[in-house]
């Protein structure tokens, strides 16, 4: 293919190309080069190639893609040059998806996604601990699951009535859009994510949603949804929340509600990369439990409350105990699934 061919490529068609999908998957000098070159010629293409780069990095999964610092080290480069920003994800159709995902195996094994049929019809997707699947709903909207996190759903979902999933765990969701007044929303139109004591009402957006320890968080990348409890006797008069927001709920009760500056921190965890903000050392060490199955024990809980200040964005757990025990000064000890943690 000539950079001219590529020039009038959609999404999708970079998601089928065999070509493409094996530069992202298996680099080498020859193609690193032809595709940097090819964004550099073409810098309106970089927003859709790295959107369709994010798709496929997902699919390949976190044990098998070596080559991640390469690829980033070629975007930091191209970065430098175009200076453009992430793009948010799009909707794939799911022969496309299960064409990148054949694609993949012909070069790494990877996980296939477990299917649990309900006897009430519906479909439960689980994954496991430090475990990230991308799935496909009947309507073609993408949820990304993160790990030890639970999808339910009807395997049907019949014209005339809303669209309803459940959450257990983590997940970010990019809902289609099929709405055509946003002022009259019928029924049928509804998108509707039940979590833990609180119902969330959906048009077309994007955001992330996480159900655990008796508490369920909220952070809005795009669109706008409304924040029911669970169980109220009318699906209106909730909260409303706009682009950026974040609210976290417990129970029947609204914890926190404030603004993010960089709402899509809240979903990098679907591109494989472990992010906080101003985190406590509880804070990370409930986020290696709850995602990633650790047993953490802790000499003195006052260590728990130590705090660092700014921003934290690694790749692996590995990387994440180093930054946390230089920068406190604490020592941290990993052994199989379980973490010590001790004052040195």
């Amino acid at each position: 293919m000539t950079f001219a061919e590529y020039a009038d490529y959609s999404l999708t068609e970079f998601l089928e190309d065999d070509s493409f999908i094996q530069w992202v998957i298996q680099q080498d000098a020859r193609s690193n080069s032809f595709w940097e070159s090819f964004l550099q010629a073409y810098p309106e293409k970089q927003k859709m190639v790295r959107e369709a780069v994010s798709i496929i990095k997902v699919y390949r999964g976190q044990d098998t893609f070596s080559n991640d610092g390469n690829i980033d080290a070629i975007w930091k480069r191209i970065d430098t040059s175009i200076g453009r920003h992430v793009a948010q994800p799009k909707h794939i159709s799911r022969f496309t998806l299960f064409k990148i995902a054949a694609s993949i195996t012909l070069i790494a094994v990877i996980g296939a996604i477990s299917w649990v049929l309900v006897d009430d019809g519906s479909k439960t997707i689980s994954t496991s601990y430090g475990e990230v699947k991308a799935i496909t709903l009947p309507d073609q909207s993408i949820v990304m699951l993160n790990g030890n996190s639970t999808l339910t759903y009807k395997n049907n979902w019949t014209n005339g009535v809303p669209r309803q999933v459940w959450i257990k765990g983590e997940a970010y969701f990019d809902v289609k859009h099929i709405n055509l007044d946003t002022n009259a929303i019928r029924a049928e139109e509804r998108f509707i994510v039940h979590g833990r004591d609180i119902d969330i009402q959906v048009l077309g957006t994007s955001f992330n949603v996480k159900s655990r320890r008796n508490k369920t968080n909220i952070a809005l990348l795009s669109g706008k949804i409304e924040v029911n409890y669970a169980h109220a006797p009318t699906p209106s008069g909730g909260l409303v929340m706009l682009p950026g927001d974040y609210v976290e709920y417990a129970g029947q009760k609204l914890l926190t509600k404030k603004k993010l500056l960089r709402p899509h921190k809240a979903a990098t965890w679907t591109v494989r990369e472990i992010t906080f903000t101003d985190p406590s050392v509880g804070d990370i060490m409930e986020t290696l439990q709850d995602n990633y199955g650790y047993a953490v024990n802790v000499e003195d809980k006052d260590l728990m409350e130590l705090k660092i200040e700014g921003e934290i964005s690694v790749t692996s757990v590995q990387e994440l105990i180093a930054v946390v025990s230089s920068t406190l000064g604490i020592r941290i000890e990993e052994s199989g699934k379980e973490i010590v943690i001790a004052r040195k």
